[in-house]
């Protein structure tokens, strides 16, 4: 089975999650587990504490390349960021980044792609589970000091799942 048809059964935008993959060089078991642990693939902001566009008990807001700008401007003018898009995207310099690659964060497998690479980064090409455990926490915490963390496990965890997925005969 095809591998947009295996992630649509679970993922929104399994599309834009398999081309992501193949944009930053990872497997896609590794783009879907991020996908899943982030959003499920949604296109929606975060639920941060106060995070710009956050509702927590509310319905989920959808990113539009609107509310992007205007997160971005609020955040400069002092508010607490938030997740944009199916990779959760919250650290302002990575809004930058994103810019300064021509990526369109609004856009889920531009967004997706940036996710991926920063993962992909991080893991310095290793994705067994000892390197996506590490990556994973990198990603979700931002530093190593306090060990690999749950995020990581999970993770790593949830790759090798969608492998499993991804390469039973249907």
């Amino acid at each position: 089975m095809d591998p947009v048809t295996v992630l649509s059964a679970s993922l929104a935008h399994p599309e834009a999650i398999v081309a992501a993959a193949g944009r930053a060089r990872v497997p896609v078991s590794v783009a879907a587990a991020l996908a899943e642990l982030e959003s499920g693939g949604r296109n929606v902001f975060g639920n941060d504490v106060g995070g710009v566009f956050s509702s927590p008990g509310a319905p989920d807001v959808e990113v539009t390349p609107e509310r992007v700008a205007e997160l971005r401007r609020r955040v400069a003018d002092g508010e607490r960021s938030n997740g944009v898009g199916p990779a959760q995207i919250t650290w302002p310099p990575l809004f930058d980044r994103a810019d300064a690659e021509g990526l369109d964060l609004a856009d889920p497998e531009d967004n997706m792609t940036l996710g991926l690479s920063l993962l992909r980064d991080s893991a310095r090409g290793d994705f067994s589970v000892a390197g996506l455990e590490r990556a994973g926490t990198l990603y979700n915490a931002g530093t190593l000091a306090g060990g690999v963390t749950d995020y990581g496990r999970r993770l790593a965890a949830a790759a090798a799942a969608w492998e499993r997925r991804l390469t039973a005969r249907g």
